[in-house]
Parts: C-alpha cells; structure tokens; sequence
C-alpha cells in the first residue's frame, strides 16, 4: 500500500505504508482424500491458532515464506475434504 501526497502544482510524493509494505495474502484450498491427513491439517491450523507463524511455499514461488492463517474453514465431500484457507505473510 502507498500513501501519497498531492501537491498544488500538480507534484506529488509517494511512500510505502509500514515497514514491510510488500507483504502477501494468498487464499488456498487444499484438498485432502483420507481421514488421517484431515485430522492432521485440522490440528495443525488449531495447534497455530491463527497467531504461531509457520513456513509455507505458496504455488508458483520457489522460495518459502513465513506466514499465519488466522482463517480457514473445512468442506466434506464423499470422496474428499476441502480447507479453504486465507494464509497472510507476516514478518516474524
């Protein structure tokens, strides 16, 4: 995000909000197909709580990042489970 300041003479001066200003939000979906692995992404978002940051490699970077997912919600199918989850890079 940008703060910006306008100017009468048509000038303006541009800065960055914060001290990390580049930082992402990504939303996921991860599908899992058995009960275990369910179990197991299910207390592993609880455990974090939405406040204890973890490393994720979101799709497309080749780099891992430090992010938190204070948000997630779980669908059951037949087949399959979805986590639909809102994961937001944070600094430490």
């Amino acid at each position: 995000s940008v703060v910006r300041v306008r100017f009468g003479d048509g000038y303006e001066q541009r800065r960055p909000t914060g001290l990390n200003p580049q930082l992402k939000t990504f939303q996921a979906v991860f599908r899992v197909t058995d009960e275990s692995t369910r179990r197991w992404l299910d207390e592993f978002l609880s455990w974090h709580g939405g406040y204890r940051a973890f490393l994720w490699r979101p799709p497309k970077h080749n780099r891992t990042v430090r992010v938190v997912c204070r948000e997630w919600s779980v669908t059951d199918n037949a087949r399959y489970s979805d986590f639909s989850c809102t994961i937001e890079q944070v600094v430490n």
